[in-house]
């Protein structure tokens, strides 16, 4: 029997070489109702596959069976029997899941290949190597394991945070199950939606994703209702700008959803398994893989074919009617296995779904997937997935260029809230800044907006936040507020003022790099400047101390002149030419005693020093307690001038920390009370205990209202926050001033939807407004420049020198030195009148005349030297006593004597003239 088979293999192959007529090959399919498309696709598959070689040898022809219920089983049965009846090399179909065992089943008893090419969910059991895997089957559309890891390494590369997923049924699921699976923060849930099957009626389900505050949603459902779903998403303004899409469907470049997209800015990205669309009039996925299933199947043919020409025992591919009812199966389409073997040696590209690489299980698993990305210009696509992973090939350059061009064609709305020096009312009547609500404002933030507006050329328009908070998340809510509340709710592209940066707000909306670094500090009061004592320089010495000290000082001049009387050793001969004087006289009258102490007390030298041991024994005591005590008066006197300077009960948020006195809080809603609030260290978790335990509250509405409490509680109450806020306030109210370094370290940002596409340029525009150095000098402008700089002196001064003394410290001083020198002037003026009675007396003048002798020679300053006068008289000695007396404070109202006198006459003067010339002095 095999003999004759082979035989007549060999003579059909030598007829049909030699003539030229192909003969024909029946390929079997199973439709259920609904599947016309398919039918006709088949047909046009089997047609076009007549042309796929220049001389043929054999032609397909197709033997199409039609099923109405597509979960009938008995019918499919008889069915698929029918087809073997008529001795089919291949069964196609069918599409529904609660048919295909049956078919397949059949099939592999009878060797017949089945062939796929609809989505299958992977058996398990085939993937278990204890049970063999079944050799017939064969599915062409690409396996769903490798599908649903495309998926999710697509969603895994947006680092979507939470995001909704809306599925049909459960082939949906099985395709985002590895999705479901990727690593995610705890924070963040996934919502899952399945779509209402008895109503086409989606939106309370998507109104619902839209509460949600989610924007990041992954569709997988059937591509004839997607377009609907969308078109449904976007009346709800859940299709709008910021929002992200996924399609699963792996031919999404046939949808329109284009035009479904259209004035609106949302991300779409889906999928295509199509290399091309040479072959018209194919639309839908499934009907393109089983277009390039039949050639397959027709490659498989035509290369047994060719291995049939050179073989000795060439394989019968013209199969035989078989029948299902036989009592044993030994009757079996003997080409089946092979041809199923040579569907899994090819490597093929097919006319459509481009690389068909079926494994051993009969599974597609080598393919390529391209990413799209539907945007208003048209489908780009930006990468491509394949057995490797995930590979983009769009260049940055190219990404940017889209970016810049989309963001020149949008107009941004701004939300904002009123605070100095970012956003101001201008009250002036001018036309500066910008228009909001009828109202002009001007500011930081309006600039910067500005400057980045003309860098990216875009236009933008402001508005104010309703609420006129920051925004803050409100944990009983589950719900933001402020500005956060305006971005989640996709009212605004943008949100910017002095908003800081903070993890929690990060969790909700993305922000660019900070455009001003700052940290948490402590706003306190000054001290009220107090006017020094004019006397102050007497602090260092209590008042008994002076009293004792000016005693000591009258005690110690009064021993020192009657010790000094007493002893020997200080009487001195005033004629040390005279070896026998009749005289001696003591240098330690009351005045030079005086005169000693007062010029040891007061660290100054003195030309009468003791010599004998007692009073040099009492010099030295008297030096030693002057030593100690000018001493002690010097070191304390700096720290007693400058008290007022270092009066500041705190130094830093430590200090505020230990005390009671001082009471402290912040902002109510805000950054700061946040900080504390989520504080692990055990310093601030004590200061938010205390801030929040503390009555009346000491948290505030505004920083205006900390500020202005500030000012009113007389250094009783600190303000904490932001130090930029504190710097623009003490530039403009020198009744307050910033105590200790920053807390924490954080950054001004401007707040965009999550996954904006313009984040990256507001980031490079920041980042080119700082290298520029424009950031600092909008600074600049508005801190200092704009009503700033009143108490920058003040700054400097204090911060350059703590210990500076003013006048008002030192003026005491200065006091004493013009009352002593005011003093010493009267005594001088009282000893040169005196002086002048003496004269007038003496010379026997006039006052007049002895003032105005005197006087011209006091003010004739180049008068060195002043001559003795002799004054009138009878008594020729009489006249050399007065002369010689002359000499101690004589007129020159007279001659001058003074050079005739010789030395020897002085020795014939008595002794009273010989005691007054004792103390003369001739210059």
């Amino acid at each position: 029997m095999n003999r004759q088979l082979r035989f007549f293999a060999l003579f059909t192959l030598a007829i049909t070489h030699i003539h030229g007529l192909p003969r024909t090959i029946k390929v079997g399919a199973i439709f259920h109702k609904g599947d016309e498309d398919y039918i006709s696709t088949f047909e046009r598959a089997i047609y076009d596959s007549k042309f796929e070689q220049l001389a043929p040898a054999f032609e397909l022809a197709s033997v199409v069976k039609r099923v109405d219920a597509d979960t009938d089983s008995f019918k499919t049965a008889a069915a698929v029997c029918e087809l073997l009846m008529e001795g089919v090399a291949a069964i196609f179909g069918p599409t529904s899941s609660h048919t295909r065992g049956i078919v397949a089943s059949t099939a592999a008893r009878f060797n017949v290949p089945h062939i796929e090419y609809v989505w299958r969910e992977s058996e398990r059991l085939r993937t278990d190597k204890s049970v063999p895997p079944s050799p017939m089957t064969i599915n062409v559309y690409p396996d769903n394991e490798r599908i649903s890891q495309a998926i999710a390494d697509v969603v895994d590369s947006m680092q979507w945070r939470n995001y909704a997923v809306i599925y049909e049924n459960d082939d949906g699921l099985s395709r985002i199950q590895k999705t479901l699976t990727l690593k995610r923060s705890k924070d963040y849930p996934i919502t899952i939606r399945q779509l209402n099957k008895e109503s086409d009626d989606y939106r309370p389900m998507l109104k619902e994703i839209s509460s949600l505050s989610v924007c990041n949603i992954i569709i997988d459902v059937e591509p004839q209702k997607l377009i609907h779903v969308l078109k449904q998403a976007k009346e709800v303004k859940l299709l709008s700008d910021y929002c992200n899409f996924i399609i699963t469907y792996l031919d999404s470049s046939k949808l329109p959803i284009l035009e479904v997209r259209n004035n609106t800015i949302a991300n779409i990205t889906g999928f295509s398994l199509r290399e091309n669309d040479d072959v018209l009039g194919i639309n839908w996925l499934n009907s393109a893989v089983l277009y390039d299933a039949v050639f397959l199947l027709d490659k498989a043919l035509e290369t047994l074919n060719a291995r049939n020409l050179g073989n000795e025992e060439p394989v019968i591919i013209e199969p035989t009617p078989l029948s299902c009812f036989t009592e044993n199966y030994t009757e079996k389409y003997q080409a089946g296995l092979n041809i199923t073997s040579a569907i899994r040696e090819l490597s093929k590209m097919g006319k459509i779904t481009g690389a068909m690489s079926i494994d051993e299980y009969g599974r597609r698993r080598n393919f390529n997937i391209r990413i799209l990305d539907f945007r208003q210009s048209g489908i780009v696509e930006t990468g491509y997935w394949d057995q490797d992973g995930l590979h983009f090939t769009q260049t940055e350059k190219e990404h940017e260029s889209y970016l810049f061009k989309s963001i020149q064609e949008k107009k941004f709305l701004i939300s904002t809230r009123v605070g100095s020096p970012y956003v101001m009312e201008v009250n002036d009547g001018s036309a500066r800044g910008v228009l909001i609500d009828q109202k002009r404002y001007e500011g930081y933030c309006i600039d910067l907006i500005e400057h980045i507006a003309n860098h990216l050329k875009f236009q933008y328009k402001f508005e104010l936040v309703p609420d006129g908070q920051y925004g803050s998340y409100n944990a009983k809510t589950k719900s933001w507020d402020g500005l956060i509340r305006r971005l989640l709710d996709r009212e605004a592209d943008l949100a910017i003022c002095d908003l800081t940066i903070t993890y929690q707000r990060e969790s909700a909306v993305d922000f660019s790099m900070p455009f001003m670094n700052l940290g948490i500090s402590i706003l306190f009061s000054k001290p009220e400047e107090k006017v020094p004592n004019l006397f102050s320089f007497l602090s260092p010495l209590s008042a008994d101390v002076w009293i004792y000290m000016a005693t000591a000082y009258l005690a110690v001049s009064i021993m020192l002149f009657l010790q000094a009387r007493m002893a020997p050793g200080e009487w001195d001969n005033p004629h040390p030419c005279n070896a026998d004087p009749e005289e001696l006289e003591n240098n330690f009258n009351l005045k030079n005693s005086m005169w000693l102490t007062i010029g040891s007390l007061m660290q100054q030298g003195s030309d009468i020093l003791p010599k004998a041991p007692s009073i040099r024994m009492l010099a030295s005591m008297w030096w030693f307690f002057t030593l100690i005590m000018i001493s002690s008066y010097t070191a304390n006197l700096a720290a007693f001038l400058t008290v007022d300077k270092m009066d500041t009960p705190i130094k830093g948020v430590e200090d505020l920390a230990k005390q009671t006195k001082i009471k402290y809080g912040s902002l109510g809603r805000g950054s700061t009370a946040n900080f504390f609030r989520d504080s692990n260290y055990s310093t601030y978790k004590r200061m938010w205990a205390t801030m929040t335990e503390t009555r009346p509250s000491v948290f505030t509405a505004s920083n205006e209202e900390g500020v202005d409490r500030v000012i009113k509680s007389k250094r009783t109450y600190a303000f904490l926050m932001e130090s930029t806020s504190i710097e623009y306030r003490t530039e403009r109210n020198c009744e307050i001033e910033k105590i200790g370094g920053l807390i924490d370290n954080k950054g001004y940002g401007i707040a965009l939807p999550r996954n904006s596409p313009y984040r990256t340029l507001i980031n490079g525009a920041i980042l080119t407004l700082g290298e520029k150095g424009t950031l600092q000098e909008l600074k600049k402008k508005w801190w200092q420049e704009r009503g700033g700089g009143l108490c920058k002196k003040d700054e400097t001064d204090k911060s350059a020198s703590t210990s500076e003394l003013g006048l008002p410290n030192v003026g005491g001083v200065f006091l004493v030195l013009m009352c002593g020198c005011g003093a010493s002037l009267v005594i001088a003026i009282c000893e040169f009148l005196w002086n002048i009675r003496k004269v007038a007396v003496r010379e026997k003048i006039t006052p007049r005349e002895a003032l105005v002798a005197e006087l011209r020679f006091a003010v004739n300053i180049w008068a060195m030297t002043k001559p003795v006068k002799i004054a009138k008289t009878n008594s020729s000695t009489s006249s050399v006593e007065r002369g010689l007396d002359g000499g101690r404070g004589g007129s020159t109202a007279r001659s001058i004597v003074g050079s005739f006198l010789r030395l020897d006459m002085l020795d014939k003067f008595d002794h009273n003239t010989n005691n007054r010339g004792n103390d003369r002095k001739i210059n």
